[in-house]
C-alpha cells in the first residue's frame, strides 16, 4: 500500500469555546470557518500518529494520504454498496470544501513493524494537537510526523507489508473520490491523487455490532409473534437484559419481555451468500422483517431504527422505555474473519451490519486540495 504525506489544515484549538459542539457542526459550516480563518495551514507535508483515549481502552493508528490507485487497483476492500444520491452529495461537498474534512477509516492485518513504528512515534514525545472531548471522556491525540527519514519508513515499511486494507468506516466518501475522479480525469494526477485516511490495525479496532429497533402496531401480541418463530428458532426467556453472547445469538426485548433467541441449523442453511459466510443480519431480515412483519426494504422502511454497538445496556434499556411498543433486537458483532472474508470475495455484508470504534471526527484535521496549487 502507497502512503504519502499530505498538506493539511487544522482549526484554531485555543479558540474554539466547546469542542465537542464545534465537530459536531463543522460538517455543515466547514466552507465558512476556513473563511473565517478558523483554520490553518500546515507548514508542510506531514502525516500524524493518531491515538485515542477511551474510558474502555486506547487505540493506535495513523492519518496519511493513500494513493488513489490502490483503490481502483482492488487494494482497498469495500463491503457495503452505496447510494447514489449519498454519493452526488459528498461529491458536491468536497469541491464545496475543496479538501477532504473526515478521513476514510481503513483496516489493515496486524504487522509488528508498523505497530512498533507507530509507537516510537509518540511514546515520550508531546503531542502536536490534543483534543478533549469530555461528554464522551475521549481524548484525541494528534503526533506530527515530517521528518523526511520516519516518513519515508513508514511508506516502507507499509508497500513492503500491508497489500490490502478494507473500509471500516466512509464508502460513500470513498466511492465519491472515485465518481469526482472519474467525471473529472486530470484530478487523477493533480489535486485528488491521494486520498486522507485513517489507518488502524484489526487489533486496534474495536468491531461492534448494530442493533435493530423495529415500531409495531399498538396491537401487537408479542407471545403470538414468538410461537411463529418458534420453528427455526431455539427461545429461553433471560433473567436480565444482556448482549448475545456467540454468533447465532439474538437478544428480543419487549415491554417487560426479554428472550435469548438462537437460529436452528436449518434456517442457515437456506440464506448462505457466495462466500459460505452466514450472518444473523441476513436471517433476521430475511425471516423475521421480510416473512414475519413483511418489511422488505431495510434500507427505507421507516419503521426500521439502528442502535450503534458503541451503547451500553443503561443505555438501550433507557432508550427501550421510551419506545414501549417497539422490539428491540441485540445482535453479536460480526467477526473479523467473516468481515473479511466477505470483502475478499467482492461481496457485501447487510446493510449496517458492522459498528467500528474509534470514530474518527469530523474536522479535526483537513487533507487541503487547494495546497496543491500553491509554492
Amino acid at each position: 500500500m502507497t502512503i504519502k504525506p499530505f498538506y493539511y489544515l487544522y482549526p484554531d484549538y485555543q479558540g474554539i469555546f466547546d469542542l465537542s459542539e464545534f465537530f459536531a457542526e463543522v460538517k455543515n459550516n466547514y466552507p465558512e470557518l476556513k473563511r473565517q480563518g478558523i483554520y490553518f495551514e500546515g507548514n508542510r507535508k506531514s502525516i500524524f500518529v493518531y491515538r485515542i483515549k477511551t474510558k474502555l481502552r486506547d487505540y493506535h493508528g495513523i492519518i496519511a494520504a493513500v494513493d488513489v490507485e490502490d483503490y481502483f487497483s482492488g487494494l482497498i476492500k469495500k463491503h457495503e454498496n452505496t447510494l447514489v444520491a449519498q454519493e452526488n452529495n459528498i461529491s458536491r461537498l468536497m469541491v464545496e470544501r475543496d479538501g477532504i474534512i473526515k478521513p476514510v477509516l481503513l483496516a489493515y492485518n496486524q504487522n509488528k513493524s508498523i505497530k512498533n513504528l507507530i509507537v516510537s512515534s509518540f511514546l515520550g514525545k508531546k503531542p502536536k494537537f490534543t483534543i478533549r472531548f469530555d461528554s464522551d471522556q475521549q481524548i484525541h491525540e494528534l503526533y506530527r510526523v515530517s521528518d523526511s527519514k520516519l516518513i519515508k519508513e513508514f511508506q516502507k515499511q507499509f508497500a513492503d507489508s500491508v497489500n490490502k486494507a478494507y473500509i471500516a468506516d466512509g464508502h460513500h466518501r470513498m466511492a465519491s473520490i472515485s465518481k469526482l475522479i472519474q467525471e473529472n480525469p486530470e484530478l487523477r494526477t493533480s489535486k485528488l491523487n491521494s486520498m486522507m485516511c485513517a489507518l488502524f490495525d484489526f487489533n486496534e479496532l474495536s468491531i461492534c455490532a448494530y442493533h435493530r429497533i423495529v415500531e409495531l402496531p399498538l396491537e401487537f401480541d408479542f407471545l403470538s409473534f414468538l410461537k411463529k418463530i418458534k420453528s427455526f428458532t431455539s427461545i429461553k426467556k433471560i433473567k436480565k437484559v444482556r448482549f448475545p453472547e456467540r454468533k447465532g445469538e439474538l437478544i428480543y426485548l419487549y415491554g417487560e419481555h426479554q428472550y435469548s433467541v438462537t437460529w436452528k441449523k436449518v434456517v442457515n442453511l437456506k440464506v448462505l451468500n457466495p462466500t459460505k459466510v452466514v450472518f444473523d443480519i441476513d436471517v433476521f431480515n430475511k425471516r423475521i422483517l421480510d416473512q414475519i412483519f413483511e418489511i422488505k426494504d431495510v434500507r427505507t422502511d421507516p419503521k426500521i431504527q439502528y442502535l450503534e454497538g458503541s451503547k451500553s445496556l443503561k443505555q438501550i434499556i433507557k432508550i427501550k422505555e421510551e419506545k414501549p411498543n417497539s422490539l428491540f433486537v441485540l445482535f453479536y458483532p460480526v467477526k473479523s474473519i467473516d468481515f473479511t472474508k466477505v470483502a475478499d470475495k467482492h461481496q457485501v455484508l447487510p446493510p449496517k451490519s458492522t459498528w467500528f470504534e474509534p470514530r474518527i471526527r469530523n474536522g479535526i484535521i483537513v487533507q487541503d486540495f487547494n495546497h496543491h496549487n500553491k509554492k
